[in-house]
């Protein structure tokens, strides 16, 4: 095994797949114990794979046995996984309803729910191109897309505040428009 281990650090491509084929089983287990919120068990079969990965590549036979080091490493690199996916940065896309469910969720088409839906989002549409100024479009734009106040205030050079204010300020100006 030793060697084994050896020629894959070496980047030996036989020997990584030998590595992963007999490590297959308890990466399945070990990703079995985890949920990700909107992911699947291949997503963290993926990041078991990631840790099973740095295993091979930082393991010192000196220290332990290679087992016991993929354990632990894969473990880690799941919980950082689930801790990362379960971040505040996150939270916006905790209750996504992906638009092709929505789209099945009624057969029967009612005309005139279709022209008020249309006229409301021409109304948003309309309140967004003259009420909103540009910095309260691009945040808005930014902001549906899942960025997060961080993120937007280092694209548009801004501040936190900034984006936050114009982002309230934007929402009211949209829910004006309900009325």
């Amino acid at each position: 095994m030793d060697t084994l281990i050896q020629q894959a650090k070496q980047g030996d491509q036989i020997a990584i797949e030998q590595i992963v084929a007999d490590y297959k089983g308890l990466l399945r287990s070990l990703a079995n114990k985890f949920y990700l919120v909107g992911g699947d068990k291949d997503d963290l079969l993926q990041e078991g794979m990631i840790g099973l990965f740095h295993a091979i590549q930082d393991f010192n036979d000196q220290k332990g046995s290679f087992p016991a080091f993929v354990k632990l490493c894969v473990g880690r690199q799941l919980v950082d996984a689930v801790k990362r996916d379960n971040a505040y940065k996150n939270r916006p896309l905790l209750n996504y309803v992906e638009i092709s469910f929505a789209e099945h969720l009624t057969d029967e088409s009612n005309p005139l729910e279709e022209l008020l839906q249309k006229e409301q989002a021409e109304k948003i549409a309309l309140v967004i191109k003259q009420k909103l100024t540009p910095l309260e479009r691009k945040v808005c734009t930014l902001f549906s897309e899942g960025y997060t106040y961080e993120d937007i205030s280092e694209q548009l050079n801004t501040t936190y505040k900034a984006v936050d204010g114009a982002l309230q300020r934007a929402r009211k100006k949209l829910l004006s428009t309900k009325e």
